[in-house]
């Protein structure tokens, strides 16, 4: 009789975590928090060398993404 009460018990933790854990989501939603999808960077290519990196670190001319100043000034004009 012990152990089906303490199923009973673990099953209505588990119940109760979930539930507090999906109003905490929707808490977050409506206060406007940004989800963990919408905080990657937003990512560019090099025109020289076509590594990829965040756009807040690449440098940009003429329409094209560099990744250094070196790169940039190599590409004819």
């Amino acid at each position: 009789m012990g152990l089906i009460k303490l199923i009973i018990l673990g099953a209505l933790i588990w119940l109760a975590l979930n539930l507090w854990r999906r109003t905490q989501i929707v808490k977050n939603r409506a206060k406007g928090s940004p989800s963990p999808r919408d905080q990657a960077p937003v990512m560019v290519r090099c025109a020289h060398c076509q590594v990829h990196l965040p756009r807040d670190r690449a440098l940009r001319a003429n329409d094209n993404w560099y990744c250094c100043a070196e790169h940039r000034d190599a590409q004819p004009e």
